[in-house]
């Protein structure tokens, strides 16, 4: 232990400095979500070395104010971290947030469903093809038929999703119906598409995904929801991420349903 407390140190540096690298070298706004993570795992990993240091040569080093400054500099955002890892992982390997007597259960003919799955990405292709993704401003710019001009037109109808790529595929990942198992109403739904700005100049494939509300009688019958999963280059990952959210981690929200909740797919309008 004799360059125990030098050794603290050195983690503690390596930490500043590659946040500083990230500062140097930022990309688009990333160093900030990079300094972040660094800071994080930089915390824990002097947190849990410090309290190791302490207990190998507690009689030696209890007094030295240099190792109780490390520990208490590295104690609260590597508490916070543990904590917040903690309640991701069993978050993780539990099925879903829904209490039992609101889980839904409905069985659908399994023709029925990769119809329906069909028919829903076709929709969302027909709606995406002319780029009517975003709700648009006043003379927000649009793009149709080889053209773009100054789009006035409240489009009510359009699906709130990124403009700023080029769409490859939509997926239907999961649907889910109403009591009588007659009307979809809502669903996850994963996008293809070539993003530009990933591995610039070259760009590459993205996933994300986002959850929507559904009803066939409404003059915009698909319904973006607000939380959304990005930045995957397979679809798999892409989807356990988005069943993360949509079937456990909202669920833990103040006054929010999973969507796999019988209490919010009844109020889905």
């Amino acid at each position: 232990m004799k360059h125990g407390i030098k050794i603290l140190y050195g983690i503690l540096m390596i930490g500043i400095l590659v946040s500083i690298f990230h500062i140097l070298n930022d990309q688009g706004g990333s160093a900030l979500g990079n300094i972040i993570d660094t800071l994080t795992i930089t915390s824990i990993i002097l947190f849990l070395s410090t309290i190791l240091f302490i207990f190998l040569s507690f009689k030696k080093h209890i007094r030295k104010i240099s190792v109780w400054f490390l520990l208490v500099l590295s104690c609260p955002l590597a508490v916070m971290s543990m904590t917040h890892l903690t309640k991701e992982y069993s978050l993780k390997i539990t099925e879903t947030t829904t209490p039992k007597e609101f889980v839904y259960n409905l069985k659908v003919d399994q023709k029925t469903y990769e119809l329906d799955k069909i028919k829903i990405q076709k929709l969302v292709d027909s709606l995406l093809k002319v780029k009517t993704v975003e709700r648009p401003a006043e003379l927000a710019l649009r793009y149709f038929n080889g053209k773009t001009y100054n789009d006035t037109i409240e489009r009510d109808w359009a699906i709130d999703l990124p403009e700023k790529v080029e769409y490859k595929e939509s997926i239907i990942d999961t649907l889910f119906y109403s009591e009588n198992g007659n009307e979809i109403v809502a669903g996850l739904l994963i996008s293809k598409v070539f993003n530009e700005y990933q591995d610039y100049p070259k760009g590459e494939i993205e996933y994300f995904g986002k959850g929507f509300r559904f009803d066939k009688n409404d003059l915009k019958p698909i319904t973006m929801l607000k939380y959304s999963v990005t930045g995957y280059d397979n679809y798999k990952s892409c989807s356990e991420r988005l069943r993360y959210y949509y079937l456990k981690k909202i669920g833990t929200f103040d006054n929010e349903y999973n969507m796999n909740d019988t209490r919010f797919l009844n109020g889905t309008k």
